[in-house]
């Protein structure tokens, strides 16, 4: 549920929230221990173009530094309506001591490095082995490390289906993904966010706002639209003012903690174009804070990065430095909705 508005006649209340958001950013940094859930998943695509995930190995949610490891066995088994797409996926704890068939036998592991909001450090390795043979795809291992937002996948690895039995199968995939769990205690909170958008420049003051509803952990996103304004700098040929059209779009995500807390993690993007142009440019800004019911934060959005000097169609050096000089900033403040 949102609402934006122009703000023209709450100059008081914003003037008011700006004065207690001093700094770039209110609340304490957000250091919170906590665990994450991983799961492996094996995706199988079939001959009409679509992919399924035919099994998952999942972890009990694990501490930083914790690790899980289990096998993932590939096969086939009879459907019983006669179809050749049936799959079976004998997944274990344990590590097999041989391939069972042509099809792909993967050994994982993965230990969790970092479960921050929105920012899970996973290591992993994985071994895929076959039983020798026609059909059969090469054995191969791999270790490495992912950077995962809360539900995000990395694929790690991909193998056609060679074998006559697999039926309609055209290829399998493995991935990984993680999550945090929620807290049951807090999973069915709701938290409100009063999100204004400030933008200055020279002496100008243009404000908009969103107001927010999201549940414990998820991710609300936000978009203020385009705002326009006029820079000091030379016109295009046959025009009386150099207009550059800005959007602010991004998302939060907060957890109410157990000693009344909200950890939030905001993130926002800054692009700007002229109207009339063919250039896009943008910054992204992101912060993760513990606050207070209440507490007013305050997020000021770096200016477009400049385009690349050297090309030919965008050499505007004094366009980036009005940019620059224009002060864009996100004032937050959370509530618990009861």
């Amino acid at each position: 549920m949102k609402k934006m508005q122009t703000a023209a006649k709450s100059g008081a209340v914003l003037a008011a929230l700006m004065a207690t958001a001093g700094g770039h950013v209110a609340g304490d940094e957000a250091a919170i221990a906590r665990k994450a859930n991983l799961e492996f998943r094996v995706l199988a695509s079939w001959t009409g173009g679509e992919t399924h995930e035919i099994g998952t190995f999942g972890s009990a949610p694990l501490e930083e530094g914790g690790s899980v490891t289990g096998s993932m066995q590939v096969g086939t088994s009879p459907a019983d309506d006669g179809s050749p797409c049936q799959s079976d996926v004998n997944m274990s704890i344990f590590q097999p001591r041989a391939p069972n068939g042509p099809l792909p036998l993967w050994q994982v592991e993965g230990t969790v490095r970092r479960a921050g909001m929105d920012d899970i450090q996973v290591d992993y390795a994985w071994k895929r082995r076959t039983t020798s043979g026609l059909g059969s795809a090469p054995d191969a291992a791999y270790r490495g490390s992912a950077h995962l937002s809360e539900g995000g996948r990395a694929l790690l690895d991909f193998v056609p289906a060679f074998e006559a039995s697999s039926g309609c199968w055209r290829n399998l995939a493995l991935e990984l993904s993680a999550s945090i769990p929620e807290d049951p205690a807090f999973k069915d909170r709701r938290i409100g966010y009063d999100l204004w958008l400030v933008s200055e420049d020279r002496g100008r003051r243009l404000t908009r706002r969103l107001q927010l509803i999201g549940r414990q952990g998820e991710k609300v996103a936000f978009d203020y639209g385009i705002l326009r304004s006029r820079l000091p700098v030379s016109p295009p040929p046959g025009k009386e003012a150099y207009v550059m059209e800005t959007t602010v779009t991004g998302s939060v995500r907060s957890r109410v903690q157990p000693d009344g807390s909200i950890e939030i993690l905001i993130a926002a993007n800054r692009g700007s174009h002229p109207n009339e142009g063919s250039w896009y440019s943008e910054a992204h800004g992101s912060k993760s804070v513990r606050a207070v019911p209440g507490e007013t934060l305050k997020l000021e959005l770096p200016p477009p990065n400049p385009v690349d000097p050297h090309d030919p169609h965008v050499n505007e050096p004094d366009t980036f430095s009005a940019l620059a000089e224009q002060h864009v900033a996100l004032v937050l403040t959370p509530t618990i909705v009861e």
